[in-house]
């Protein structure tokens, strides 16, 4: 859904990157950053400060946007970048949910939704190595990073779960529906 917003996104992350840029920032030292707030969330989290945690979600969400406009702004996207970018995004995912486990919020939701984002992630990755742009569903990265901030930062932590749980789900399956019609041609 978010990603409709890209262009505009990338016009306001514009002038931040080109800041950055000029301080000799590279994108892979932006995802190495994103990582390691990530892990901070994910603690901070597992301890049960909910509110920072919502915080550093955002954080790490902002700093993973940056990285790619750094990129585009620098000509530097590489392979290695793209690499190490995904997967950093996929150990925050699971580290910021294995967290909100380890603080007590249910296992299924917890599960649910580590599973469908991981799945959304892959489906679309596999799409993309079959040359399909497998963008379809409602809970894109952005959108899970969002609503479990929200949930965080408002008091209505395992409710948040239980919708990216659902949500990823959804997702997850309209993709793996598009891919598999697809492969069937």
């Amino acid at each position: 859904m978010l990603s409709r917003l890209k262009d505009s996104v990338d016009r306001l992350l514009s002038r931040p990157a080109n800041l950055l840029v000029g301080l000799g920032v590279t994108p892979n030292m932006l995802t190495l950053a994103g990582l390691a707030i990530g892990v901070v969330a994910g603690i901070v989290l597992a301890l049960g400060f909910f509110v920072a945690g919502g915080v550093l979600i955002l954080v790490t969400g902002f700093v993973d946007m940056l990285d790619g406009a750094v990129a585009r702004n620098r000509r530097a996207s590489t392979t290695f970048g793209a690499t190490f970018d995904s997967i950093s995004d996929r150990y925050v995912d699971c580290i910021i949910l294995l967290g909100l486990g380890i603080a007590g919020v249910n296992w299924i939701y917890v599960g649910a939704a580590l599973m469908g984002s991981l799945l959304v992630s892959y489906v679309r990755a596999k799409g993309e190595g079959m040359g399909f742009h497998c963008t379809a569903g409602v809970a894109e990265r952005s959108e899970r990073l969002i609503i479990l901030a929200i949930g965080l930062l408002i008091g209505f932590v395992e409710p948040a779960v239980l919708l990216v749980a659902i949500l990823a789900q959804f997702t997850a399956l309209w993709r793996v529906g598009l891919l598999l019609q697809r492969a069937a041609r």
